[in-house]
């Protein structure tokens, strides 16, 4: 099993976005960077508490074309910025939660243009897919 969040994740995310065609069509005409701040809890396997992971994943038309951890956060200029403690990050990247239903309950929160985020809401479920399929292959 891959540890959530570790480089080798990281790796595995990038392949499955890159070779999911569903997140490729939805996604087709998205240009924009997307940052995802996770913030450690003591519920988490993964992020202590006191701990902030913070990942960029530099999307466009379709493909995803870096993964990288930040140091902290970078200017939001064409990107999103959804931030969440670790456990809620855990639950959706592992199907137990669903990112939108996050999203509009506040469990997530999005700084970013959320009107045109709302546009790709399948093509944001996809993104999640990528993720929730990795330790899924481990088992086969």
């Amino acid at each position: 099993m891959i540890k959530m969040f570790s480089d080798e994740w990281f790796k595995r995310l990038m392949e499955n976005i890159n070779t999911n065609e569903k997140y490729s069509r939805y996604a087709s005409d998205w240009e924009g960077d997307i940052i995802i701040e996770v913030k450690g809890d003591n519920n988490s396997s993964y992020v202590r508490a006191g701990l902030t992971k913070i990942i960029q994943l530099k999307l466009y038309h379709g493909k995803c074309l870096d993964i990288k951890t930040l140091s902290g956060l970078p200017q939001l200029k064409n990107a999103y910025l959804l931030k969440a403690d670790a456990t809620t990050w855990e639950r959706v990247l592992t199907g137990k939660a669903d990112i939108i239903t996050a999203i509009l309950s506040g469990k997530v929160s999005v700084t970013g243009e959320t009107v045109k985020l709302f546009r790709y809401v399948n093509a944001a479920r996809e993104l999640v897919r990528s993720a929730q399929t990795i330790n899924l292959l481990e088992r086969d």
